[in-house]
């Protein structure tokens, strides 16, 4: 990433970076002193809030953005973000994290953090993430500043506004996104993987005919499928990365992943009901994350259930996380042309697969090999 690139978006911010191991805390804050204009730190939740307190009395508007860890005394930074939000509801937040921490980072992005940085702290992430953090800070306070022009009768800033506004509600994906690749790159994939399942799975709900659908099925479900393997943030890295075939015990291991991303993603739904009396797009998320492997003939898992038994989210997302795995090369093996996997489907109608969402697929093939391809040729 390139210094002047970053620097542009971050010198004139100010930042409360919160850390509790004394030399994580010095060591990351060598790299943020290189970006930022002011830079506070504190060793635990209680800390950083009198500093909060004190930094706006002293200045009238509080820190542009919050780095803190989860896991610390006193106050860890659960309890920290939601007192700093309910300060400041505003509050840019990103949280410092572990994997083995998914289950509270989903309880944390309903508080409405920003983003994750993973331990241990690698600096191309932290700035890569610095960069599109502070990129929407810079978007969000010229928004603010065509705002008050535009109510002092300024009307041609209409359309620079009008642009912002899009930048920063596409950057609030950023969220479920980065989790989504955390999931891939801890199963040794590059994150595209997360991105072409809901490409995909947004080409098959504009070719459903078989449920009423809203304005908003289509995007939500797709979104949702960002979170499909969440729960493999809790299977040991050297199974999901194993470059042999499993043995019974690894392979039921492996299993788990559904049934545990499933009941992360509902619990988050549960909390979210509690508060706003209704479902949020976790329901979704978390019945393509528990049902995504289950088969048409019954002989999925982790429940067995069969043919319209399983939401239809799932059995969506069953048909195009099966398309990407087979294209893709793995540790333990070999990527497969288009025309093998699509045969591979076509065989597995009313076995794995609903027979009518693969005979969408296969209408849509093409338009799935160039999703693919596309992907393949961006990363390159």
């Amino acid at each position: 990433m390139d210094y002047k690139k970053v620097l542009q978006y971050t010198q004139d911010l100010a930042v409360l970076y919160i850390e509790d191991d004394k030399n994580l805390l010095e060591d990351t804050s060598e790299i943020l002193e290189d970006y930022f204009q002011c830079l506070d730190t504190a060793i635990n939740g209680q800390d950083a809030l009198e500093k909060y307190h004190n930094y706006f009395k002293k200045h009238g508007y509080y820190y542009d953005l919050i780095i803190t860890d989860i896991n610390m005394p006193i106050m860890d930074g659960e309890q920290l973000i939601t007192q700093i939000k309910s300060i400041n509801v505003n509050q840019v937040i990103i949280v410092v994290s572990a994997y083995n921490e998914s289950s509270r980072l989903i309880k944390l992005i309903q508080s409405g953090i920003t983003n994750f940085v993973l331990k241990p702290v690698d600096a191309n992430q932290l700035i890569s993430m610095l960069h599109k953090t502070c990129k929407n800070i810079f978007a969000q306070k010229k928004l603010t500043s065509y705002y008050e022009l535009l109510n002092t009768t300024n009307e041609h800033l209409d359309n620079q506004v009008k642009d912002l506004s899009k930048e920063i509600l596409a950057t609030q994906r950023l969220s479920v996104e980065t989790i989504g690749n955390m999931v891939e790159s801890y199963d040794d994939d590059t994150g595209s993987h997360v991105k072409r399942i809901e490409a995909y799975t947004e080409l098959m709900m504009d070719n459903i005919s078989t449920t009423p659908q809203n304005s908003n099925t289509k995007e939500i479900v797709a979104f949702s499928s960002l979170l499909h393997d969440i729960g493999k943030l809790v299977i040991p890295k050297h199974i999901l990365q194993k470059p042999s075939s499993l043995n019974y015990e690894e392979f039921e291991i492996i299993k788990t992943h559904a049934k545990l991303g499933g009941e992360i993603l509902l619990k988050a739904n549960e909390d979210f009901k509690k508060e706003f009396g209704k479902d949020s797009y976790f329901k979704i998320a978390s019945d393509i994350a528990f049902y995504h492997h289950e088969k048409y003939d019954g002989t999925g898992y982790p429940c067995g259930l069969k043919g319209n038994e399983i939401p239809e989210c799932a059995r969506i997302v069953a048909i195009v996380d099966a398309y990407d795995a087979l294209r893709s090369k793995r540790v333990y093996k070999d990527n497969f042309s288009h025309k093998k996997a699509m045969k591979i489907i076509k065989k597995q109608k009313n076995i794995s697969f609903d027979p009518y969402f693969v005979e969408i697929f296969l209408n849509l093939h093409e338009e799935f090999n160039n999703i693919f391809e596309l992907s393949n040729s961006s990363s390159s």
